[in-house]
């Protein structure tokens, strides 16, 4: 069945959407990450016939967005052009209730005009640093974006929509990344592994606040570290440095967000991969010309004594850690990429969202920011915003 998410037509644009309805015992069954958690050793938490679900008639609809901003790079200089676009994209029959951004830059609000009110902003509430620090002061990014965006703060935040059925009933900002010190030379910039944080909301129906009903939507928004500078330092404990973010967002929302069995948690953000790795997949490609033989990667390696092989396993281990750290807490994804498509530029999925327990429907699909660099296929837009793709996901909750 198609996914019933944006029905305004978009003529200019020649779209991919992929609409995905999800059962929650037939996902049990057939979804790829009930066997990601075989492979990893792991157990299924939930059982499907015993999860607590409730009656389709009495089910709220609660509408999440991920937007990776990438610090408004990409962003077009007309204004107007722009925001247009992001008005198409926001429509629809179910807009988003809550918008997720990464990368986004403190001094800057493109939502607002467009009838979203910010609830968080890591650079107003908690730890940030300027988009020249995220970067590690690399002269080739820097010179592609606007020389006023180099000390502006780089940011995590949740916007909600006004005039949504979901009122927010608290917000916050935490540190998630550790005081790693990186080590530098051939090419690489010497010193403390940029910040990461995780902002995040506990929101309520207006029913449930007005009948005083428990169960709270907890949505934390993050970007793990990754891409393409830290992927430089991988063999020095930054897969460890991955999962340990992840086990402290999830940490947190068990020991400080949920305060009632009914409160569900929902991960949202950019995990800078995706959650399998595949020999002829974007991610053994991308680490085979863009990575395996850089100097200070093989400096790193030597220093290990690593093999080719053993090598690309540690590779393989940084990029997908924080999904063995999500399936060892017993979350869930909400949806894959043969369900709603890619979300880089460089054909892979990894803006996610994922669940502390399982919900009655799940409908997602890939909203077109971007275009692909590689393989000489059409664009999917006319008009980029940023070098992601954004996803919209209904929950049934």
């Amino acid at each position: 069945m198609p996914c019933p998410l944006s029905m305004a037509p978009m003529p200019r644009e020649k779209r991919n959407i992929l609409g995905h309805m999800i059962d929650e015992r037939q996902a049990a069954l057939t979804s790829s990450y009930h066997k990601f958690w075989q492979k990893a050793g792991i157990s299924q938490h939930f059982s499907w016939d015993s999860a607590v679900v409730q009656e389709e008639q009495t089910a709220k609809k609660l509408t999440v967005m991920t937007l990776n901003l990438q610090y408004f790079q990409s962003y077009p200089k007309d204004v107007k052009l722009a925001e247009d676009r992001l008005r198409e994209v926001l429509g629809g029959e179910q807009p988003p209730d809550f918008i997720c951004v990464q990368e986004g830059l403190g001094n800057r609000d493109v939502l607002s005009p467009l009838g979203y009110e910010l609830c968080v902003c890591s650079a107003q509430a908690g730890p940030a640093q300027s988009v020249y620090d995220m970067v590690y002061g690399d002269e080739a990014t820097l010179g592609l974006c606007d020389k006023a965006n180099h000390s502006q703060l780089l940011c995590n935040q949740i916007y909600r929509r006004k005039g949504s059925s979901w009122q927010v009933a608290d917000a916050g900002v935490i540190q998630i990344s550790s005081d790693l010190q990186l080590s530098g030379g051939d090419g690489r910039a010497t010193g403390a592994l940029a910040v990461r944080s995780m902002a995040w909301v506990k929101a309520k129906s207006q029913s449930d606040a007005r009948q005083g009903q428990l169960g709270a939507v907890c949505l934390m928004c993050a970007h793990l570290t990754g891409g393409r500078f830290e992927d430089q330092y991988f063999v020095q404990q930054l897969a460890k440095e991955r999962s340990g973010q992840t086990d402290r967002i999830l940490a947190y929302f068990q020991q400080q967000l949920k305060n009632d069995d009914d409160d569900i948690g929902i991960l949202v953000g950019d995990f800078n991969a995706t959650t399998e790795y595949h020999a002829a997949g974007p991610m053994a490609g991308y680490f085979k010309g863009a990575i395996a033989n850089s100097s200070g990667v093989q400096a790193d390696a030597s220093a290990k004594e690593l093999q080719p092989e053993e090598l690309e396993n540690a590779f393989q281990e940084y990029m997908t850690s924080p999904f063995k750290s999500i399936a060892s807490h017993k979350w869930m994804m909400a949806y894959d990429q043969a369900a709603v498509g890619v979300t880089s530029s460089f054909g892979h999925l990894i803006d996610h969202m994922a669940l502390s327990r399982p919900l009655k429907k799940v409908c997602a699909e890939v909203l077109h920011l971007t275009n692909q660099k590689f393989g000489n296929q059409p664009s999917d837009t006319d008009l980029p915003l940023t070098d992601h793709n954004a996803v919209k996901a209904v929950f049934s909750i």
